[in-house]
């Protein structure tokens, strides 16, 4: 499908805040970023998907940063274009992808000597366009007048109207504020005002004491005071100095004792031989023993609730559960986790059984298979809400094994998409069409009489489908590659549960779509789920070497989990992903 103007606006309006954010940190000119984007990357046509190299750089012996190899064209010096195979860098965000530009030019003194860093060119259009035009950057003589004339287009004011629209709170990094009293107890509900950049505003912390603001770089200082209810005043707390860069932090802030009396009754202590008499106030409480029920664990750098229930066999909101750690599961290097033994009985509670939705909306209880995966054996069971369902392997009603993603509450569509699994939906030879795939090619923009036939390449179409009934949105678009450029990548472009992967097909411009949904091969092979693919072209479980992938992609406004991007073994159902397997 051609590059829309949709397509142009949205690239611009992608790139604003990003563009913005480096102006804040570096002083150079948002305008020109997104000028020369505009023009040298033909308003994103050009950028190599799945890279956010937002200028196609290549990674040179130098770069140190992750890279991936694409067949691009080149052109001779009589003009004659072919193609090679380079390596280009990949950045996890555009504005990494800025940053390295930036840096870039800082690096190489000729900008120096050109002046790009002068004040009165610094922060201008114009007066960096004509730099980097003496620089050498480009040798077209009315390159600085071109850039000019895109940025007062009609299309990039379109673009920025439609960023300003948006804003950009999603790409400000983040304070994390934790607050706990004297006794190192974390206060809840407490009424905190936040004073910064010269606005004010209040808040109340959550059941873990924290709270986030999002700050743009170079702001001041966060200000913060706290109620007093017994005083009825407000008091002073230490202010927060904001990162330097685009780069979020935690901070915890220890408020006076006295300020919350409440909170003290958390913590009191009889001591040996008496109890504790009024107005007395306990001692910080010393980090509590391992039981018979529990072992400790403290928290290293790099650690995530997964890996830590991995390594001790147990479901990680097992021991969200036990720590009383709230999704979205945030944890602290160095703070020592109580770790549920294998042999941990569950907490006795009233209906604890899991449940399951029914089609109906209710929810009715859910037995265990007798014989689970294996990532749910020896797993300590502790009353958990029905979330914790995404741990547990169960059977289906027709004794089949149940994948986690269709029991998981984490990328919703992925439920859907097993079920058409489970349904056995595949093209049918003859003129007899699967009803189910011209259905799945209703959540595209084909038309006439590909949309009545099942031998038209449905991959995207499952895919939108599935998206829209889990409640998010697609691209609306047939073509595998369209996915490339919509919604967010990874984290790091790195495979995750539910996450849409673009494949392209080694020696070839063909490509495919299918969801990530797990691992095969002892961790060789990419395991997916999708439609048009394997056997009989059918919605099947699939497997294809990661190196085939050039795209990892998550809906704009699905919710980071640190847990999607730990996966589990997934046995495939029919034959690998093929080209001639998914036309």
């Amino acid at each position: 499908m051609a590059y829309t103007y949709e397509d142009q606006i949205a690239f611009i309006r992608d790139l604003y805040c990003p563009a913005r954010a480096v102006t804040k940190e570096t002083g150079m000119s948002w305008e020109l970023i997104l000028a020369q984007a505009a023009l040298e990357c033909g308003w994103g046509r050009r950028m190599l998907p799945g890279t956010n190299n937002v200028f196609n750089i290549k990674a040179d012996p130098g770069w140190k940063g992750e890279k991936r190899l694409f067949n691009v064209p080149e052109q001779d010096k009589h003009g004659n274009v072919y193609h090679v195979d380079d390596w280009f860098r990949v950045y996890p965000s555009l504005a990494a992808s800025l940053r390295d530009r930036t840096e870039f030019l800082r690096s190489n003194p000729r900008y120096a000597k050109a002046g790009l860093f002068d004040d009165g060119v610094k922060g201008t259009l114009s007066g960096e366009a004509a730099a980097l035009l003496k620089a050498g950057y480009a040798t077209d003589k009315k390159y600085v007048s071109k850039l000019e004339e895109v940025f007062r287009g009609r299309t990039m004011r379109r673009a920025i109207a439609a960023a300003q629209k948006r804003g950009c709170g999603d790409c400000l990094p983040v304070v994390e504020v934790t607050l706990k009293d004297g006794a190192n107890i974390e206060m809840a509900n407490a009424k905190v005002k936040v004073e910064h950049n010269k606005k004010s505003s209040e808040v109340t912390t959550g059941p873990s004491g924290a709270f986030v603001v999002r700050v743009p770089p170079n702001s001041s200082a966060i200000m913060l005071k706290l109620f007093d209810d017994t005083k009825d005043t407000w008091i002073d707390l230490d202010p927060i100095e904001p990162p330097s860069t685009a780069t979020s932090i935690a901070a915890t802030i220890m408020a006076p004792t006295f300020v919350v009396p409440t909170s003290t009754r958390r913590h009191e202590k009889k001591p040996q031989g008496g109890a504790v008499s009024d107005g007395a106030t306990a001692a910080p409480p010393a980090p509590a023993p391992a039981s018979a029920n529990f072992t400790l664990y403290p928290i290293k750098e790099g650690d995530s609730l997964s890996s830590i229930g991995a390594a001790h066999g147990v479901g990680y909101q097992a021991i969200a559960a036990l720590n009383d750690i709230k999704s979205p599961y945030i944890i602290r290097p160095h703070r020592v986790l109580k770790i549920p033994k294998k042999s941990m009985p569950q907490a006795a509670k009233p209906d604890s059984t899991p449940q399951a939705a029914t089609p109906d909306g209710t929810r009715q209880a859910v037995q265990p298979a007798a014989h689970a995966g294996p990532a749910s054996a020896g797993s300590a069971r502790v009353a958990v809400p029905p979330a914790s369902l995404d741990t547990i392997y169960f059977r289906n009603p027709s004794g089949n094994p149940q994948t986690e993603a269709m029991l998981s509450l984490r990328a919703p569509w992925m439920k859907f998409a097993e079920a058409e699994f489970q349904k056995g939906v595949r093209r049918r030879a003859g003129r007899d069409h699967d009803p189910r795939i011209l259905e799945y090619l209703t959540a595209t923009g084909v038309q006439g009489a590909a949309r009545t036939r099942d031998e038209t390449p449905y991959c995207a179409a499952f895919v939108n489908w599935c998206l829209t009934k889990g409640g998010f949105r697609g691209n609306g678009s047939a073509w595998a590659l369209d996915f490339a450029r919509w919604g967010r990548p990874t984290k790091d472009n790195k495979p995750a549960l539910g996450a849409v992967a673009v494949i392209r097909f080694p020696g070839t411009q063909t490509h495919h779509v299918t969801f990530v949904a797990g691992l095969n091969n002892h961790g060789a092979l990419l395991a997916t789920l999708g439609g048009n693919q394997g056997d009989f072209n059918a919605v099947t479980h699939s497997t294809c070497p990661k190196s085939w992938v050039v795209a990892y992609r998550y809906p704009t406004d699905y919710p980071h989990h640190d847990d999607d991007y730990v996966l589990h073994a997934v046995q495939s159902s029919s034959g690998p992903v093929t080209a001639a397997g998914t036309r």
